[in-house]
């Protein structure tokens, strides 16, 4: 694998004891108040950060309550929200242990325009649809500013676990401007714990529904010489027998970290990720006709029921990755910023899965079948009910690599009047994926409703073909001008890049290639009213190559994008909330569909466009009470016909619910107890591209009490037992459905207790 140079680039540091992040572990471990004082970049911006008149916290420090005052993801450097053009959303620490959220997906589950219900309640991917177009989980998930090296139409991704994580932005829209190759509806960044210089740390242990059962450790300090720098490690631990038949989870990871002051001016942070999952849950489907709809054989199945085989559900990844930041302050002016990250991931798998029934498939495939598989007799299919659904086997071994780097300057300087602050960088990111597959052998026909998930299902040959590998170069060149005069704030950015991918296919040797560029930009104007209003406008550009897997004998060109987006903030003086409003239009152009699952296939399906209204409010309303609320709408649709494909100029994608709602409150009914309860609404989505089968919607509820057992007694000082229920009257409903064969359950009712212990 080649790599580009790396430049030792970097921001900031007044690496002095009282710069040093010294906040404290209650607020990490179990929510609370209080801010941090400082973080590893926060007092070493080219200026504070004022939002009417008072400092703010930097973009990656920990916030209080459920509001943030800065993001970094947005715009590469610590911009208030306030002064941000363009729809943000950040889900805070406090938020995500108050509402028990174990996963990225259910983390998101109160974010605007967020749907992470692609897969209903498969633990093995985070999957994410932002604005209406699912693929966020592919090219626009980043860690720590630097994107996770996921594969689309392969197995191999990345998840992490919240545990680890300080806060997640949110960022709306096209931003390729920045970040290169990204689908247009937004990117999810998800910003690490850092490393603090006071000496503290967190115990938790939690257990619950489903056998599930977990353990986690947070410790983080000065290094043995102080001035040298601090460390932190984190570590934690789960198993779950899940809510399904036959299928379990489990997880270890453990992200040790030293940031070292190198200088005055100078710090470097190495940071290592390792994760092990050597069980990784249920990601198979049910088909309408018995889970949205009984009316075919008058009934359906419960939300317990898989399409596996006991033995032949397996799912075992390693996710290895070992990050850098350093940071550097040339001048007051003057500041360089370099990361970067190698990973890599390796995946094997087993699976049986279901492809629709078995009463379905034309009499002569089945004939074909049984006189040329040696496995299947003669008259073998006669057995099974109209009911029974047809089955195949696959499995594959992946190992994927990654390589990526991101390098650029801040600069700070007037021109008149006119305030600067100037981004000019590069990066180089490189991805390649060996992927060997066996796949879509025959296995034994499943009876819908009395499955047998044990013995041998499989009917065929399960040899793994020869690897193909898929690679992946993007090279991009950047360069974005935030410019302040008299209240206005006007952003003007550019991205130059070039990106080329490789596919070569093992049993035959053919090697297919395809180079491109592109050149993105967006604008972006806002006003920042002295009575805290904000209104703003924008228009930005991207590219994305959605499609991987070549299809028709050559890999796809890039989707193009473009949106014009206008919005309202308001921040009220002296209260800690922030309520936004967002109207977008965004169109995509050479859009490719995955219509088939396994093998992956996707076809061209033209341009596709969304319009949406979003609204947000979050609110810390006293120390007491905090509140979130969202609503969005979103109107997607197909603006070409292709028939053949089912697509009709008009019609929505499947698994695009139009409406998404919640709302959620936590109260600190006294200094020992504190209660909390949310609402989420999804709306009705489709089935099929002809939009002729709807997924009805559904509304579920959560609740959370949390007990600090040190105010009862004083020896439990820094324990606080806290319970979450999710999905609290167990309502059995589909989240989403691919097609008409393949639609998914959510998740069911889950009670966890959860001890945390702060020292």
């Amino acid at each position: 694998m080649s790599a580009l140079p790396v430049l030792a680039l970097a921001q900031v540091g007044d690496t002095d004891g009282d710069a040093q992040r010294t906040e404290s572990l209650g607020e990490i471990g179990s929510g609370g108040s209080g801010a941090a004082t400082n973080d590893r970049l926060g007092s070493q911006s080219l200026d504070p950060l004022m939002v009417q008149g008072e400092a703010i916290n930097s973009a990656d420090a920990p916030t209080t309550g459920y509001s943030a005052d800065a993001t970094r993801a947005a715009t590469k450097t610590d911009t208030p929200l306030i002064q941000t053009p363009q729809a943000i959303d950040v889900v805070p620490r406090e938020q995500v242990e108050d509402q028990g959220a174990r996963t990225i997906n259910n983390a998101l589950r109160y974010t605007p325009g967020v749907f992470t219900g692609l897969a209903g309640s498969s633990s093995r991917q985070t999957t994410i649809a932002l604005r209406g177009f699912p693929g966020g989980d592919v090219n626009n998930t980043f860690l720590d500013g630097l994107r996770l090296a996921n594969d689309p139409g392969a197995y191999s991704n990345i998840q992490i676990d919240p545990f680890f994580l300080e806060r997640i932005d949110v960022i709306k829209g096209a931003l390729s401007a920045l970040y290169g190759r990204a689908q247009p509806g937004g990117l999810v960044n998800y910003v690490t714990k850092k490393p603090l210089a006071e000496q503290q740390g967190l115990a938790r242990v939690y257990g619950g529904s489903f056998g599930t059962y977990g353990a986690g450790l947070d410790l983080t300090g000065p290094l043995p010489n102080p001035e040298i720098g601090n460390y932190r490690v984190t570590v934690s631990g789960e198993t779950s027998d899940t809510q399904y038949d036959v299928v379990e989870r489990e997880r270890f990871t453990i992200m040790p970290q030293v940031d070292f002051n190198l200088a005055d001016d100078t710090s470097l942070l190495l940071q290592a990720y390792v994760q092990r999952d050597p069980e990784g849950g249920f990601h198979g489907s049910v088909p309408y006709d018995i889970s949205v709809n009984g009316d075919r054989f008058g009934r359906t199945v419960d939300d317990e029921w898989v399409d596996a085989a006991r033995n032949y559900e397996t799912f075992d990844r390693d996710i290895n990755m070992f990050s850098f930041q350093l940071d550097h302050e040339v001048n007051d002016n003057v500041t360089l910023t370099s990361k970067g990250r190698y990973a890599e991931v390796e995946t094997s798998l087993e699976q049986v899965y279901q492809n629709g029934f078995l009463a379905d498939v034309p009499q002569a495939t089945l004939d074909f079948r049984e006189d040329n598989t040696p496995g299947i007799p003669a008259g073998y299919y006669d057995q099974f009910s109209p009911n029974a659904l047809d089955r195949f086997y696959s499995r594959a071994e992946e190992d994927l690599t990654s390589i990526s780097f991101d390098n650029y300057a801040e600069f700070g300087f007037d021109t008149g009047e006119i305030e600067h602050r100037m981004v000019a960088g590069f990066g180089y990111e490189e991805r390649e994926n060996s992927v060997r597959y066996a796949s879509g052998y025959l296995a034994s026909p499943l009876e819908s409703f009395d499955p047998d998930y044990g013995g041998d299902p499989i009917l065929d040959d399960d040899s793994l073909a020869p690897a193909n590998d898929r690679k992946t170069r993007q090279v991009g060149f950047y360069l974005q001008d935030q410019m302040e005069w008299n209240r206005f704030h006007l952003v003007l950015g550019g991205r130059q890049d070039y990106l080329k991918r490789e596919y070569t296919t093992g049993s035959t040797g053919e090697r297919l290639e395809r180079s491109d560029d592109a050149f993105t930009g967006r604008a972006a104007l806002l006003y920042q009213s002295r009575v805290g209003l904000s209104p703003y406008v924008s228009y930005s550009e991207g590219f994305n190559p959605s499609a991987y897997t070549p299809f028709n004998g050559e890999i796809a060109s890039p989707v193009e994008s473009h949106q014009y987006e206008a919005g309202l903030k308001y921040q009220p003086p002296g209260v800690d909330a922030m309520f936004t409003l967002a109207v977008y239009d965004l169109t995509q152009e050479n859009v490719q569909q995955r219509f088939q699952v396994e093998p992956a296939r996707f076809d061209s399906v033209g341009d596709v466009e969304s319009q949406g209204i979003e609204l947000s409010a979050r609110a810390d309303i006293t120390d007491r009470i905090n509140v979130i609320a969202s609503y969005s709408h979103s109107n997607v649709e197909y603006a070409d016909n292709f028939p053949d494909l089912g697509v009709i100029e008009g019609n929505t994608f499947t698994r695009t619910p139009d409406d998404l709602a919640s709302a959620w409150a936590k109260y600190d009914l006294t200094p020992a107890i504190d209660v909390g309860a949310g609402v989420r609404y999804v709306g009705e989505s489709y089935a099929d591209s002809a939009n002729t089968l709807t997924v009805p919607d559904y509304t579920l509820a959560d609740a959370m009490v949390s007990v600090k057992l040190g105010e009862f007694a004083p020896s439990m000082d820094g324990a606080t037992l806290r319970l979450n229920a999710n999905n609290v009257f167990d309502k059995e409903y589909v989240e989403a459905c691919f097609s008409q064969t393949n639609c998914y359950y959510g998740y069911a009712r889950e009670v966890i207790a959860t001890l945390d212990y702060q020292f």
